[in-house]
């Protein structure tokens, strides 16, 4: 009888542990599926996501830039762009102000991103794996960083 308790109370107990992130989180870079674009090296990326031009393939690259999570977001400036928010900000705005560059378009929907994305074979832009993972509109270059 006391087994069968101690093994109901630590159910009860397990079970009210809140939800974590998933374990195996993998942020990937992506393009069109149509886009003739098969490889990005890192520092093009970094380029491409600070509005410096990043040509391949005879297209001029666009970044798209995912807002929909804070957490990737945060991700993605810490491991691939390797500055805080307000150091990547006060970047952005000094190349568009002293050499024009143009800054990536911001989305805070996955939905639009990947239909914008799909859209656009110059364009290029980071989400979760699990997020572009079966959308048969888009590509999966690499793997950015993995949980």
């Amino acid at each position: 009888m006391r087994m069968a308790f101690v093994a109901a109370l630590a159910a009860l107990l397990l079970g009210a542990v809140p939800p974590t992130r998933a374990a195996d989180e993998s942020l990937v870079l992506f393009v069109s599926a149509g886009s003739p674009i098969t490889r990005l090296e890192i520092i093009e990326v970094r380029k491409l996501f600070l509005g410096l031009t990043v040509i391949r393939s005879d297209l001029t690259l666009r970044a798209l830039d995912n807002h929909s999570d804070g957490h990737l977001h945060e991700v993605f400036l810490q491991n691939v762009i390797a500055m805080p928010e307000s150091a990547y900000n006060r970047r952005l705005l000094m190349l568009t102000l002293q050499q024009g560059a143009r800054r990536p378009g911001i989305y805070t929907s996955t939905s639009e991103l990947l239909a914008a994305v799909a859209a656009d074979p110059s364009a290029v832009s980071v989400a979760w794996a699990k997020d572009v993972a079966g959308d048969r509109r888009v590509r999966v270059l690499r793997i950015l960083w993995r949980d």
